[in-house]
């Protein structure tokens, strides 16, 4: 299980509250949050300051793409 999975869950909020957040859709957020595709830095910002927590608590160390950006 990814951290952010990990980190949505334990909030009890959705795929769709996350998605909303970084303005995607459900599916594509699903992807990212799978391991599809990979978070933009810029969406892993918007998480983190969402929610007040560091980007590594949020996603750990693999799952952001710091040469994507939204």
């Amino acid at each position: 299980m990814s951290a952010i999975k990990k980190f949505r869950e334990s909030l009890g909020q959705t795929q769709e509250e996350f998605a909303a957040i970084i303005h995607v859709s459900k599916v594509n957020y699903s992807k990212k949050e799978n391991g599809k595709v990979k978070f933009s830095l810029d969406e892993a910002f918007l998480i983190s300051n969402h929610f007040n927590q560091p980007i590594e608590v949020i996603f750990g160390n693999s799952e952001i793409s710091k040469s994507e950006t939204s």
